[in-house]
């Protein structure tokens, strides 16, 4: 995780880099609210990692009291949700600036953001195993995983399902809804 972490730090500060004179310089109210929406919340994020990446470099949490590894891995999940964020964020900026001298620096990110948010889904799955604590954290779930949602409300890309395709900034992702039959529709025939 902590590799994970120090590399998603470093990502934040390079798209808020490039964030910052695409805000500055947006062409109205609504392309500058956009970008500091993402901005925004990207730095809601960094301010995270920079309370969680010490309490997991030092570990001591994980063999503390109850409460102290509840609320660890706690805002582990958060950072998980975070990441399925920041890809999405990354491919928003794709689709946006496809052709741009942005783009190559954008899609190295959401490579490697991609790859490390398939790593922290699986360390999130073990700690689950291991610690079993009561607590289920549901709003650190994207929808795109969420079991219960149908597909008419998922984007395939961020989903458990999809295998390791990228998104590309070429066009818009489409999601249809399909009526699928289910052995309890069968019945009802």
């Amino acid at each position: 995780m902590d590799s994970i972490f120090n590399r998603t730090k470093n990502a934040l500060v390079d798209f808020m880099e490039i964030l910052t004179p695409i805000i500055e310089n947006a062409k109205d109210d609504h392309e500058r609210l956009f970008w500091h929406h993402i901005y925004e919340e990207e730095e809601h994020r960094s301010d995270r990692l920079d309370i969680l990446m010490p309490k997991v470099q030092d570990g001591t949490a994980l063999s503390g009291n109850q409460l102290e590894l509840v609320h660890l891995l706690q805002d582990i999940s958060i950072e998980k949700f975070g990441l399925h964020n920041f890809l999405e964020h990354l491919d928003l900026f794709l689709f946006q600036f496809k052709g741009t001298e942005y783009e190559e620096k954008i899609q190295a990110l959401r490579d490697f953001t991609y790859e490390d948010y398939q790593q922290m889904k699986v360390i999130m799955d073990k700690l689950n195993q291991e610690f079993q604590v009561s607590a289920e954290f549901k709003t650190s779930i994207p929808t795109d995983e969420k079991k219960e949602n149908g597909s008419n409300v998922k984007i395939e890309a961020y989903s458990n399902e999809h295998s390791h395709e990228h998104v590309h900034a070429a066009a818009p992702v489409k999601q249809s809804y399909k009526k699928k039959l289910t052995v309890g529709s069968l019945k009802q025939q």
